[in-house]
């Protein structure tokens, strides 16, 4: 949660908003270069090209740092064995940035839900190797706890990052990225939420993953609070449904007691 003193929109997205992307081998395509990059595995660096696949929110919960993202934004292969899916998930890559130099961010395990509930389930949460974070990028994981949740009527703000507006995902000099911000008020809360947005007709293909945040006023009544609620699952037309923060809190305590 964080605190600020006036009521307009913080600027969040560029806090803890980060672009998901897979890579694939290569040397160039369409002209854009490819980039150096070891696999976990500690295979050789190779050329890959980095194709974005949607919005991963990061955040901070229990002295730990995560990277939350939906299931649905990894394609399912069928007949695909465990081994290689696990091989696949090599190269998924989230992309931070300091202005000047890019790099990604270095996952320990991914956890996912054993649930049979297809909302509920659509989730997949990076936990990173926090000794392996460039110091830039530590101040850019949102802090969690469990102390709110939202409610029906709430102020809500929903970030992300459309792909029709993502020009390039990696150059020299930094990543080229554009999030956006649509606000309006919950209409419900329970497991998922749903958030209401005047309707402006913009496609929002590419923010599955994004956050979902809620600012209320807070107790000393002239400041006010905001915190992460959860994370986009699918959205367009006035509205954005997400999945409630609580469910994924739920699966990290549970890895945390392993």
């Amino acid at each position: 949660m964080l605190r600020f003193t006036a009521p307009q929109e913080p600027t969040i997205a560029d806090r803890c908003i980060r672009p998901l992307c897979f890579a694939a081998s290569g040397d160039e395509h369409y002209g854009l270069d490819g980039f150096e990059l070891t696999l976990q595995d500690g295979a050789v660096a190779r050329r890959l090209l980095f194709g974005l696949q949607g919005s991963a929110a990061l955040f901070q919960y229990r002295g730990r740092y995560f990277a939350v993202f939906t299931r649905h934004q990894i394609a399912t292969i069928s007949g695909e064995t465990a081994a290689a899916f696990k091989d696949r998930m090599d190269y998924l890559v989230v992309l931070m940035d300091d202005g000047t130099d890019s790099t990604s961010v270095p996952f320990n395990t991914y956890l996912f839900s054993s649930g049979s509930k297809e909302d509920e389930s659509d989730y997949v949460i990076g936990v990173v190797e926090y000794e392996m974070l460039p110091a830039y990028s530590r101040h850019q994981f949102f802090p969690v706890e469990r102390r709110h949740t939202g409610r029906a009527g709430d102020l809500a703000l929903a970030s992300g990052l459309p792909s029709h507006l993502q020009r390039m995902v990696m150059e020299n000099g930094g990543i080229r990225i554009h999030p956006i911000c649509k606000s309006g008020h919950l209409k419900s809360r329970s497991v998922c939420g749903v958030l209401r947005y005047p309707e402006d007709l913009e496609p929002l293909d590419g923010m599955s993953g994004g956050a979902v945040f809620v600012t209320r006023l807070a107790g000393d009544g002239h400041s006010f609070e905001i915190f992460l609620d959860g994370i986009i699952q699918r959205g367009g037309g006035g509205y954005v449904r997400y999945l409630g923060l609580e469910i994924i809190l739920d699966r990290i305590d549970d890895y945390l007691a392993e």
